[in-house]
């Protein structure tokens, strides 16, 4: 048996670009032969099943960078989220740095009240702009609109979460233009309870130490122990995932760093690099 396991933002999709058709229909072959397609990756399941749902993909899911399972047709599972200990002492070392976060939780997408954070929203799309050009002010466009809309608002984010113990929060998510206040972050923030890394450009998540793309992979191979595995990705998270499989991939428009530590580099994101990889060495 084979196992593929991609994650999908810039390695599935490319940020702002349709999902190529040859990737959808490189998973309903590769699972016509009998073999499995896994998706690894950072997003929330809400916002991964509706993907799945517009595109009318059905596969596993990994989701939360490990945080949960979502098998095919079967409801999904957390299995390693951040407890509140945890959260309490990220969220006073975010709000100390003043810092606009976002906590990704089985009950929607919780944050401060984004207005708060306007001069951190400027100087972030500034440097998105810098960094990727036009692409870089739709992303941060996408963003903030997301961050104004979709969050669900607290006065006191804190507070509310230790009045309601019962939701589970599986990744807190934040954005930040500056380099030197990424750094102290990353420093501050990294602990036995907390494993933090970067995402995207500016972004770093939080997560617990066991919701890792590859611990999540380990525990999922376990049922298939005769399977040669296979991992695509194109950033920072990827590389616990890397190393838990065969055979590491990069797609062609990962960082020169994450290229260098795959065995091998596929056509990026946007070309359908996935797919194409899958047509031409995985099917039979």
């Amino acid at each position: 048996m084979q196992i593929v396991f991609s994650d999908i933002d810039g390695t599935f999709q490319e940020l702002g670009h349709p999902i190529p058709l040859i990737n959808k229909e490189a998973i309903s072959a590769l699972q016509a032969q009998g073999d499995h397609f896994v998706f690894v990756t950072g997003r929330g399941v809400a916002l991964v099943q509706e993907m799945m749902k517009e595109e009318e993909i059905a596969c596993d899911v990994i989701f939360g960078n490990g945080a949960g399972l979502m098998l095919n047709g079967q409801a999904p599972v957390l299995t390693h989220t951040v407890p509140l200990d945890t959260l309490a002492r990220v969220i006073d070392i975010l709000e100390a740095q003043q810092v606009f976060y976002f906590i990704h939780t089985d009950q929607g997408i919780l944050s401060p009240k984004a207005h708060l954070y306007e001069p951190q929203f400027k100087a972030s799309r500034a440097a998105l702009i810098d960094t990727l050009g036009e692409r870089g002010a739709m992303i941060a466009d996408f963003k903030y609109n997301f961050f104004y809309h979709e969050c669900i608002h607290h006065e006191n984010v804190l507070a509310y979460m230790q009045a309601n113990p019962e939701i589970n929060v599986m990744k807190i998510e934040l954005m930040e233009a500056s380099d030197k206040k990424r750094d102290f972050l990353r420093r501050s923030i990294q602990g036995a309870d907390a494993t933090i890394f970067q995402s995207f450009v500016q972004t770093l998540e939080i997560v617990d130490p066991l919701a890792t793309k590859g611990a999540a992979i380990r525990s999922f191979l376990a049922t298939f122990p005769d399977a040669k595995s296979y991992g695509i990705g194109d950033g920072e998270n990827d590389l616990p995932m890397f190393e838990a499989v065969d055979v590491s991939l990069a797609v062609a428009n990962a960082n020169k760093e994450i290229q260098a530590v795959c065995e091998r580099t596929i056509d990026s994101a946007e070309s359908g690099g996935v797919g194409k990889f899958i047509f031409s060495e995985l099917i039979f």
